[in-house]
């Protein structure tokens, strides 16, 4: 594998449900990432140009150290994406490249069920909530020179939350699933970390 191969210690790519309950967490994911120093990456960075996303999706996916995948959406319709998101993932790291992967669900056990091949690798259960998020996300992540307080992180997503709520009246759009509004978050997210103290400029 050459240089310019190698994945980007920092980025994180972000495998979760794109769909109005999921909004709260998700800003959750993109506090808790930048508190840490980490970058997330996200599909939605990917727009439909008329060729196909899907090497492109696998390129995005090899440039990341690191992916998380959120697998709690087992209801109707059935959601396939972030099980086809994760093999993918799965096929990075088994075919030699560096690439470690984060299973996240909502409930106990349940992954058991919906996802046998995984077995042996244990998700963690976040409830639903964005403070479960932060919790798990900062204890999995976190390192011996940055390790940012949860409750911090917590208000930083709150302040995320209102930004994204004058993104969402700015492009006047219903949902914060969007290219630009999910880079300025990321953005946002970076310049919360840096004035909380966690980041440098």
């Amino acid at each position: 594998m050459d240089k310019r191969s190698l994945p980007d210690e920092r980025k994180v790519f972000l495998n979760v449900p794109l769909d109005a309950g999921y909004e709260k967490n998700f800003v959750a994911l993109i506090a808790s990432l930048t508190s840490l120093g980490r970058t997330p990456r996200c599909v939605l960075e990917l727009p439909e140009l008329g060729s196909g996303r899907l090497s492109r999706l696998f390129a995005h996916l090899e440039q990341c150290r690191i992916s998380i995948h959120d697998l709690s959406r087992v209801g109707l319709p059935v959601r396939f994406n972030m099980a086809f998101e994760l093999g993918l993932a799965c096929a990075i790291r088994q075919y030699g490249q560096s690439h470690d992967y984060i299973i996240m669900e909502k409930k106990q056990y349940r992954l058991d069920r919906t996802l046998s091949d995984i077995k042996g690798r244990d998700p963690l259960i976040h409830d639903g909530s964005p403070r479960r998020i932060i919790s798990c996300i900062l204890d999995v992540l976190r390192t011996d020179s940055n390790n940012p307080n949860p409750l911090e992180v917590y208000k930083m997503t709150h302040q995320l939350w209102k930004i994204a709520g004058e993104l969402k009246r700015r492009y006047a759009t219903a949902t914060i699933f969007n290219r630009s509004i999910f880079l300025t978050l990321v953005q946002a997210g970076n310049e919360l970390a840096v004035a909380a103290g966690y980041l440098k400029e």
